[in-house]
């Protein structure tokens, strides 16, 4: 479900790469955090603000529990479970995203 959540992200750089889009290569963050009284919350690598990207997958979440809903109120059901795994995927990355950027 995690993976499903992921799709938005990757088929993002997949236009943006096709497009010609030039933009940094940022790398995995490395904090440099080597005894306890260290801290990760002034490096750059975190985000300043909420992207609309990081909407759009709470959008979508809601919109394929809506879909639930909706497969259930009308009886069908052959999609509840795909919806149920789209949301939760949506719905898990959104929720890191937006718990990654209170962390700051």
């Amino acid at each position: 479900s995690l993976s499903m959540g992921l799709s938005l992200h990757n088929s993002v750089a997949v236009i943006q790469g096709w497009l010609g889009k030039k933009s940094a290569f940022v790398r995995t963050p490395k904090f440099n955090i080597r005894n306890l009284s260290d801290s990760f919350r002034h490096h750059r690598y975190l985000a300043q603000s909420i992207s609309w990207l990081t909407v759009f997958e709470g959008i979508l979440s809601l919109y394929f529990l809506l879909a639930i809903g909706l497969g259930i109120y009308y009886g069908l059901t052959y999609f509840v479970i795909f919806h149920a795994m789209l949301a939760f995927g949506y719905g898990m990355i959104f929720y890191y995203s937006l718990r990654h950027l209170e962390a700051k």
